[in-house]
């Protein structure tokens, strides 16, 4: 059993979860819900808490989940180029770092990804109550299919696909990647 902690659209939600041998990204990208044992929801609204003694969440409820459990095999760990991304996820604002290919842009390769995208050194920012809370994560896992936005932090070139800014329009369009012959690569539509 590995400690849980992620967060929900109205509430944060601790608990622990079974992992077997994977890595809880592992877990994450390969099943709809996940099943909670000793369960605690803490509600966003004013932080009343409720326990359960097993809840199962389907996981498209899930903004991100703080990483627990087993890092992977460190062999197969490569070295990365880092961008630092805000993400915004329904009531939370993260910004953390995100880890791509040393010759690809990490913000450009996430949507190749699957669903869950770690961040490391991430601060999450939220309402409780009245209160702003703002947690510092080690590595953060983010559903990136309920991001609204996920932009690299100032100073940084990207913005995912459907945020590009038509300029001339001042619309905002989704822009697909141009597939070439080549199997191997994509590269941006010429504008």
């Amino acid at each position: 059993m590995a400690e849980f902690d992620a967060y929900a659209a109205d509430c944060r939600v601790h608990g622990s979860v079974d992992l077997g041998d994977a890595r809880l990204t592992d877990l994450l990208n390969a099943a709809p819900e996940i099943v909670i044992r000793d369960a605690r929801l803490t509600s966003l609204a004013d932080g009343h808490e409720v326990a359960v003694p097993e809840i199962t969440v389907a996981l498209d409820e899930l903004y991100a989940a703080v990483a627990s459990g087993p890092r992977g095999d460190a062999a197969r760990r490569i070295r990365t180029r880092v961008t630092r991304v805000r993400v915004e996820l329904g009531p939370y604002r993260v910004e953390g770092a995100l880890h791509g290919l040393p010759a690809g842009d990490p913000l450009g390769m996430v949507l190749r990804r699957p669903a869950w995208v770690p961040l490391t050194d991430a601060t999450v920012t939220y309402g409780r109550g009245p209160d702003e809370v703002t947690d510092e994560v080690p590595t953060l896992l983010v559903n990136r299919e309920l991001a609204s936005s996920m932009r690299a932090v100032e100073g940084e070139a990207g913005v995912l696909r459907w945020e590009a800014i038509n300029q001339q329009a001042g619309a905002t369009r989704a822009v697909e990647p141009v597939r070439r012959a080549d199997p191997g690569g994509l590269e941006p539509p010429a504008t």
